[in-house]
């Protein structure tokens, strides 16, 4: 993946007006409600899947990946041969972890967002934000709608003979309820066309339609349950799609994943800037897990310090996990970094909604700090 295709906008700033905006709303409470409908059956009827209609096209962990079968013709048939001659997607199973983890993960509003959402679930290759309609709030921190354009890059484009394809589209997060009253996430997708965004002359525009529902239905288990299509156009492309699209149905594998590793890089960064300003704490000099000391430690393995409480931990107690940060200079960074058990289960059971809520406040003072030093360098210039 290309890192420096997540920091350049391809097209000018999308400028909505109120009444574009509220369609888009209508467009997408509308088509969450249906598809809402249609899978609730899933849900409540046993996660069975009905092979008649579906062919099982990629299995991974718990999840399932299936299209619908060609000869399928009931009234509830989602693929459309005349239209796209691709079948549609459904993915099911059960993931580890907690709804408001996963939905932690899911939610990605900002370019910023998008880029560390990527580089943990590996959705797509390049993308854009073109226009904010919802942001989340500290109440509703999972809650977004965005335009985005986003590129996913197809097998063989390097040989010249196929083109990258890209899509323009609506994204909505956030809950709905089930009619036992369970929450149940939402993560919707659907293309739309603008004519302030063109086809960009290297790539070909493509279709999509896809939305996923997460319910928790134990204590650690997530019942998942995604439908889709996506219509690459080209027919020559499409025998080389489908295998990246199925891949693409598989990402809710990752979304509990992504949450918790936001989680753990907000406890981190906060220990960090607590540091900055009162100073590091002692680190000690036996590990904090295991509280050996020095003497007790294997020949020629020096410990390190955890990175988010600063206290010694021994080589066989350290625990190392991917984190990515995007830095000052618009950067991706990508680390192998040391953590102790403890803050990693501290950061595991944070409640993901109040880590959300804090975030968006932070950044709300961000911009606040940042909207008041503009303003005070134009009067000052003003002035001269």
């Amino acid at each position: 993946m290309g890192k420096e295709r997540f920091t350049i906008n391809p097209f000018p700033a999308l400028a909505l007006t109120d009444g574009e905006k509220n369609q888009l709303l209508e467009l997408g409470r509308t088509i969450i409600e249906a598809n809402f409908e249609r899978d609730n059956p899933f849900f409540k009827g046993g996660r069975r899947v009905d092979p008649n209609r579906w062919k099982l096209s990629k299995e991974r962990e718990r999840m399932k990946v299936y299209t619908e079968r060609p000869e399928y013709v009931g009234d509830d048939a989602m693929s459309n041969s005349s239209s796209t001659k691709l079948p549609a997607i459904l993915s099911v199973g059960r993931v580890e972890g907690k709804l408001d983890d996963m939905m932690f993960g899911v939610v990605n509003p900002t370019l910023e967002d998008m880029r560390i959402k990527a580089s943990y679930v590996h959705d797509f290759d390049g993308a854009a934000v073109l226009s904010t309609i919802v942001s989340p709030t500290e109440d509703e921190p999972f809650t977004s709608v965005v335009v985005k354009w986003m590129e996913m890059d197809i097998p063989l484009r390097r040989t010249g003979v196929v083109q990258n394809r890209d899509y323009v589209y609506l994204e909505c997060t956030g809950f709905a309820r089930m009619s036992n009253g369970d929450r149940a996430g939402y993560h919707f997708l659907h293309s739309i066309d603008f004519p302030q965004i063109p086809k960009l002359a290297d790539r070909v525009r493509g279709d999509l339609s896809i939305c996923g529902f997460f319910r928790q239905v134990g204590p650690n288990a997530l019942d998942v349950c995604k439908t889709g299509l996506m219509d690459p156009a080209g027919d020559m492309i499409r025998m080389l799609a489908v295998p990246v699209m199925t891949e693409a149905f598989l990402s809710p594998l990752r979304y509990v994943h992504c949450g918790q590793m936001r989680k753990l890089t907000w406890k981190m960064e906060k220990a960090h800037a607590e540091a900055r300003l009162h100073g590091a704490p002692n680190p000690g000099t036996a590990c904090v897990t295991c509280s050996k000391t020095a003497t007790g430690w294997k020949l020629g393995k020096s410990a390190s310090t955890c990175k988010s409480c600063f206290r010694v931990v021994c080589s066989g107690c350290k625990i190392k996990k991917k984190i990515s940060i995007v830095t000052a200079d618009l950067a991706l960074s990508e680390k192998k970094i040391t953590f102790c058990s403890a803050c990693l289960a501290d950061a595991s059971t944070s409640s993901a909604v109040n880590i959300a809520a804090a975030q968006i406040q932070e950044n709300i003072r961000k911009d606040d700090i940042s909207r008041s030093i503009t303003s005070h360098s134009s009067s000052s210039s003003d002035l001269r």
